[in-house]
């Protein structure tokens, strides 16, 4: 896919390029951090007119980081071989400015880290991350004439960097395809409007977009709450225009919506035809019941599908990882798991964990249910699977790709997450898979989005959530 001349996090193929001299001279020279390449292995394509500057220390960090058995080392090797495939076919050196043949040129900054200006602010010049500031400030005192400006996913060195009168921006991946601002859609809106179109609505059961001034800001599949006054009605956005909602309320595996939101949600999760849905919002708010009683109801109750597949991220809050837990595979995947289980318990008559562990027990033996690393996805080809991956705002936008390729025709895929809660490093709020999602598969047939705000755990769980 390629979008205003540059490559994405979508395309992963090599790029040709040309060595060809080219009459062009950049615009600006970015300096892009380790952090960036992680996120997206192929940003050194992502800025066309510019010349991309990769300070030395950025390829030591990457040769660092190769080793490491997650996405991030999975990213280094990739945006190493991408490094190096550009160095071979310029002739052996990146000293000097090379056409990559995206409109895009790249060159590595061997030397110049102005370490005067590091010392006089009172920065150890041998931490990686202020050498790569003052590389940067290095470029402004060889060049005034020339924009520089610093991409960094790592909040701390954008902060230090633009103290010390650099231009510091975050990169995301996702603004190729999002250019609706900043905000992201809630996937729902509520609608002030005539007491006909409501009216309406009721008696047609669909109403046209154009006869509801602020439907025409809702994607497909997103939701509205329609009002006038005491009446009110709830609506989806579809190709046939603001379609109401039925009147019986949808039930999943005997659990009911709580809320207008909920609603909104199990209306995508038990379509078929959204293969696609994201649920996002804070703890407490139903994101993973709502999921796993879908998964659940549409696999054993309708069986329309085989198999129900719950992948999570292993990124552990703190520094526990799976190789230190002991036991066997599944014994160590148990406490990535343990929401799961949790979410299974709340779903069953007595409320018992006796009982949740039986039922999981029975249908793990079977091979209906399975609980899984997304470490363990690639490669492997879901077909009639529902697929939950659940905490995905842990993900790299990279590992976006490499889940949805996985899918068959006859697959649905859930992420769901709290992208205001991320433990892992390189990624933000506006980075994360989940972001990525929802930006580039905005307006999609297939394709739901929900952003729950309102808790249903408990009261103090709520309180928690709004307050701490």
């Amino acid at each position: 896919m390629r979008v205003s001349g540059r490559r994405t996090v979508e395309n992963l193929n090599p790029v040709p390029i040309d060595m060809t001299m080219n009459k062009a001279t950049p615009t600006a020279r970015i300096v892009l951090d380790t952090s960036v390449l992680i996120s997206d292995p192929l940003s050194v394509h992502a800025f066309a007119g510019c010349e991309v500057v990769l300070p030395l220390t950025v390829i030591e960090e990457l040769d660092g980081l190769k080793s490491r058995p997650d996405e991030v080392g999975r990213n280094a090797r990739r945006a190493l071989r991408e490094i190096e495939d550009i160095r071979l076919a310029a002739g052996g050196s990146l000293e000097e400015p090379v056409h990559t043949g995206d409109d895009c040129w790249l060159s590595i900054a061997l030397n110049g880290v102005h370490n005067t200006t590091l010392e006089h602010h009172g920065l150890d010049a041998n931490k990686a991350d202020n050498r790569i500031i003052g590389a940067a400030i290095g470029l402004t005192k060889l060049d005034e004439s020339t924009v520089v400006e610093l991409y960094s996913n790592d909040l701390g060195l954008r902060i230090k960097a633009a103290h010390l009168g650099l231009t510091a921006k975050e990169y995301r991946p996702q603004q190729t395809y999002n250019n609706r601002g900043e905000e992201r859609s809630a996937g729902w809106t509520t609608i002030e409007a005539e007491h006909q179109i409501v009216e309406r609505l009721y008696a047609d059961h669909v109403v046209p977009i154009d006869a509801v001034p602020g439907a025409e800001q809702l994607d497909l599949n997103e939701f509205a709450a329609i009002k006038n006054g005491s009446a009110s009605a709830l609506a989806r956005c579809t190709k046939v225009g603001l379609q109401l909602l039925r009147a019986n309320t949808p039930e999943a595996w005997g659990l009911r919506p709580r809320s207008k939101e909920q609603r909104f949600a199990l209306e995508l999760l038990l379509d078929p035809e959204v293969r696609v849905v994201a649920l996002d919002g804070m703890a407490g708010t139903g994101k993973t019941i709502l999921a796993v009683a879908a998964g659940l109801e549409q696999t054993l109750e309708q069986s329309r599908y085989d198999r129900f597949a719950i992948y999570r991220p292993i990124v552990a809050v703190g520094r526990q990882e799976v190789g230190y837990l002991p036991g066997s595979l599944e014994e160590k995947l148990d406490p990535w798991m343990a929401a799961i289980h949790d979410a299974i318990v709340a779903l069953t008559d007595t409320r018992s964990y006796a009982d949740a562990n039986d039922l999981i027990d029975q249908l793990t033996d079977d091979g209906t249910l399975t609980l899984e690393s997304v470490t363990f996805l690639r490669g492997r080809s879901l077909h009639k699977t529902i697929v939950l991956v659940d905490e995905a705002q842990n993900l790299e936008p990279s590992v976006l790709k490499t889940i949805l390729t996985r899918v068959g025709e006859d697959t649905k895929v859930i992420f769901t997450g709290d992208t205001t809660q991320i433990d892992a490093p390189f990624l933000s709020e506006q980075t994360n898979a989940m972001a990525v999602l929802t930006a580039a598969f905005a307006g999609q047939e297939l394709f739901g989005h929900i952003r729950l705000r309102e808790g249903q755990r408990s009261a103090v769980a709520t309180l928690a959530a709004e307050l701490l």
